[in-house]
């Protein structure tokens, strides 16, 4: 019975000499410095995996079980393939280091074209090296260079939250807000209006007032929150409203939540504007909310 190809390929090179001193299929001095060299497909499968799965990939049993790679239907991609000979997957270990890319194309080409397969080989040096494992040194190399090109393009440090106006327009919207990679995002969960007529009914709408006021205790109660976080409204850089119609009108009162809105963003004291969405809903959790407001905020800017 045949084994998935995960498992064909999670014994590797180590579990393979071990198998052969067992076995007696696989000499010593077939595994040389030139295995290390070699860019033939062929001559590579020779050094790596034949000893193990046989040189026509009929796959053995010793110290373990090497299934078949002839007529290998799992070969048909060379993408898993080629994950699990670069990057290991249980019992066998990373064999990445002992092939460079070229030569991972070759050996992957020369299993999905030989041994019974035939198929068309979609192996490249970009699949490859993008399937190896991540290289901290290089990430941080490549993420340097877009701060570079960041700095160019906007004239802005890379540090700083850049934030776009919407053109031709003094809306106190922004149109879009670029966020450092390292910057930290604080999501806040969505807040409702605070009661601001103790004395009347609960349930009714003047208890927590009409659109502007319930906009205001709403971004005073976000405030707040944020406050309690260390951050403060102008690090607000996304904002998503819920407006109700009020009781007789045919639709969301958006000047009433306005003029509460203007109270907080873009303001002498708090000139920082988010980008925003407004919806009108059918309701809320309450039926005397008529407003309901998430935003999120970045630190350390």
């Amino acid at each position: 019975m045949k084994t998935p190809f995960l498992t064909a390929l999670t014994l590797g090179l180590f579990t393979a000499v071990t198998a052969q001193a067992q076995t007696s299929t696989f000499a010593a001095e077939d595994f040389t410095a030139g295995a290390y060299t070699a860019t033939d497909g062929e001559a590579l499968y020779q050094s790596f995996c034949a000893g193990c799965h046989m040189p026509d990939g009929s796959g053995a049993e010793g110290a373990g079980e090497y299934p078949a790679l002839a007529n290998n239907q799992n070969l048909e991609f060379s993408a898993y393939a080629a994950h699990v000979i670069i990057n290991g997957q249980g019992a066998m270990p990373a064999l990445g280091s002992f092939l460079d890319d070229e030569q991972m194309v070759s050996l992957l080409t020369y299993l999905q074209t030989n041994l019974g397969n035939d198929y068309e080989p979609d192996a490249t040096l970009e699949l490859v090296a993008d399937t190896r494992p991540f290289d901290p040194e290089e990430e941080l190399a490549e993420h340097e260079i877009q701060e570079q090109r960041r700095m160019d393009a906007t004239g802005v440090p890379a540090d700083i939250v850049v934030r776009h106006a919407v053109p031709g327009s003094d809306f106190p919207i922004l149109s879009a807000v670029e966020v450092p990679r390292d910057a930290t995002l604080v999501y806040l969960s969505g807040t409702v209006p605070q009661v601001v007529d103790e004395d009347a009914d609960r349930g009714s709408a003047d208890r927590y007032g009409d659109t502007k006021a319930q906009t205001i205790s709403t971004l005073a109660s976000i405030e707040e929150k944020l406050t309690s976080l260390d951050l403060s409204m102008g690090d607000v850089i996304k904002m998503q409203v819920y407006l109700v119609a009020p009781d007789g009108s045919e639709t969301m009162d958006f000047s009433g939540f306005m003029e509460g809105y203007v109270q907080y963003f873009g303001t002498d004291e708090q000139p920082n504007l988010p980008t925003r969405s407004v919806f009108e809903v059918a309701g809320l959790a309450n039926p005397a909310w008529l407003v309901e407001i998430e935003v999120v905020a970045v630190r350390g800017e």
